[in-house]
């Protein structure tokens, strides 16, 4: 896969602030993760009580997770409904602010194509089964 196949458009908004970037979409990733950095921006920023820690594919990697983000998403001109919920952590690499996780994936019923990561259906719909 090249890297913009993995990479997608996406809107956050929290009260009156949006911030529009590019994020990774990440099929590895057990979470979806969201900087520190970003989360200050937004004025998104919930700290947790008890930080933890998430490893991460490198070997001595280590994502310190202190709080969460819960935000509105258009993810790829497609609103998410409800939102999503982000781990925050304070030591994302410089170069990524955002990371769409698994769960986000699945949920969102995020499919893989040549031009990048969409929905697969419009709008997304969730089930509970």
């Amino acid at each position: 896969m090249k890297p913009e196949q993995a990479t997608a458009d996406v809107k956050l908004r929290y009260g009156d602030k949006i911030i529009e970037l590019k994020v990774l979409v990440d099929t590895g990733a057990s979470k979806s993760v969201i900087s520190k950095r970003l989360t200050d921006k937004l004025g998104a920023f919930l700290p947790l009580k008890e930080p933890y820690e998430l490893r991460t594919a490198n070997e001595k990697g280590r994502l310190k997770i202190i709080g969460r983000c819960i935000v509105d998403v258009v993810f790829q001109g497609v609103k998410v409904p409800g939102g999503a919920v982000f781990e925050v952590a304070e030591n994302l690499r410089k170069d990524i602010e955002l990371i769409i996780g698994r769960p986000e994936v699945d949920s969102w019923d995020i499919i893989f194509t040549p031009e990048g990561p969409k929905p697969r259906k419009v709008p997304i719909e969730f089930e509970i089964i």
